[in-house]
């Protein structure tokens, strides 16, 4: 590997465009051995793709962010999240909560959603002005999950606040923060307060459901419950927030596929799913190896880390051509890894890519002409989430009715 490319797990912290030295990566360095962090870097969509099916070689137990990393154990599963686990224990926490977690049910919201949105477009329509993350795309996921979980409108804001603070991190430095702890404890507080007042009184919403399911005799322990409430808040808050401010800073740089979408709406499911292989919100996943395996040329050992590298995966010549590093929105981009894959597929992609695409309509419809003010938008700082901090935009004003 050529000794000027270097991987920083920080990059979109720091870079816009770090997909040069995934490039390189792919074509130079397939597998290759970070020697300061201590880690291996899978970039080739081939190999992420395996990775993420061979749960037995790549676990997850070892944690899915490099900050977060230890070693696996099976001893202690009290509050490893799902996410964080393997089959056979993966298998039946996500049966028990797909019974009542279903893409069928989430569909079923697509009006309630529309609703949300079109609320906090309302709010900024007459002004011409605004920022898409502090005033769409940021407060209206937290919205929507806590309809779906029976939270309170009135705790929702300390919620995403909560949950905007975990994934802070600081460039150059592995640690956890203190926000980000706090950010963690305060959702952890929460939940389980809460937890323990739906004992007492039944408020409808999934953490009631979940409360109640049963599979062949089993049921959700405390511990998992209070596992799944706060991923599901901090996951489906960043995923949704980051990928509809995401695929309006790329129109923004693509305004003519912008006027396609304007002009007809049934391309945006199509759009969004390049959008999330073109820049998906995740850019990579931890694994922990549980044996020595040999992968291109190099000797990788039990217990290493494997940073499985999504968005040089997404942008791989080989499964996408040469036109892999463009965005084009009538590419067929099924494939791509932004949902992970095998497995650990994520749970909530039905319900993201119904955000998305309603967000998406009504943004494009409502605001035809959004732009990006280039000079003041800000970047989110985190180790494996990219996305706008602040995204600052202009388009037409219009009346409300």
């Amino acid at each position: 590997m050529p000794a000027e490319v270097t991987y920083n797990p920080y990059a979109f912290s720091v870079h816009d465009d770090p997909y040069v030295t995934y490039q390189q990566l792919r074509d130079d360095a397939p597998a290759w051995w970070n020697p300061e962090l201590k880690f291996w870097v899978l970039s080739r969509y081939a190999d992420v793709q395996q990775a993420f099916r061979d749960h037995g070689t790549f676990s997850s137990m070892g944690g899915v962010a490099l900050e977060n990393r230890r070693a696996i154990t099976t001893k202690d599963l009290s509050f490893q999240q799902m996410i964080e686990l393997d089959p056979p224990e993966h298998t039946v926490f996500r049966r028990l909560v797909s019974r009542v977690f279903t893409p069928r049910q989430m569909m079923a919201m697509e009006n309630d959603i529309r609703s949300i949105v079109d609320g906090y477009i309302d709010q900024v329509i007459e002004r011409g002005e605004g920022d898409l993350v502090t005033d769409i795309s940021g407060p209206f996921p937290m919205d929507v999950i806590s309809a779906i979980l029976g939270i309170p409108e009135q705790d929702r804001t300390s919620l995403r606040t909560h949950a905007d603070k975990i994934l802070i991190r600081e460039d150059g430095s592995m640690a956890m923060p203190k926000e980000a702890l706090d950010g963690m404890f305060g959702l952890l507080d929460y939940f389980i307060k809460d937890l323990a007042e739906r004992r007492e009184q039944q408020r409808p919403g999934l953490i009631a459901d979940l409360m109640g399911v049963e599979v062949e005799g089993r049921m959700l322990t405390e511990t998992e419950l209070l596992g799944f409430c706060v991923l599901f808040v901090i996951a489906g808050h960043e995923t949704t927030t980051k990928m509809v401010a995401n695929a309006i800073e790329i129109l923004s740089h693509h305004k003519d596929q912008r006027d396609r979408l304007v002009a007809d709406p049934s391309m945006i499911p199509d759009a969004l799913e390049e959008v999330l292989r073109f820049h998906n919100s995740t850019q990579y996943m931890h694994r922990t190896l549980t044996t020595d395996i040999e992968l291109h040329g190099q000797q990788l050992k039990e217990g290493q880390s494997v940073v499985l590298l999504i968005g040089a995966a997404n942008h791989d010549n080989r499964e996408y051509g040469d036109t892999a590093h463009q965005f084009q929105i009538d590419r067929k981009a099924e494939k791509h890894l932004a949902f992970g894959y095998g497995s650990h597929f994520c749970l909530g992609a039905a319900l993201a890519r119904m955000e998305g695409k309603v967000a998406l309509e009504q943004i494009l419809s409502r605001m035809p002409d959004i732009d990006v003010d280039h000079e003041r938008k800000v970047r989110f700082h985190s180790s494996n989430v990219t996305g706008w901090t602040s995204l600052p935009i202009t388009f037409t004003p219009r009346v409300t009715k």
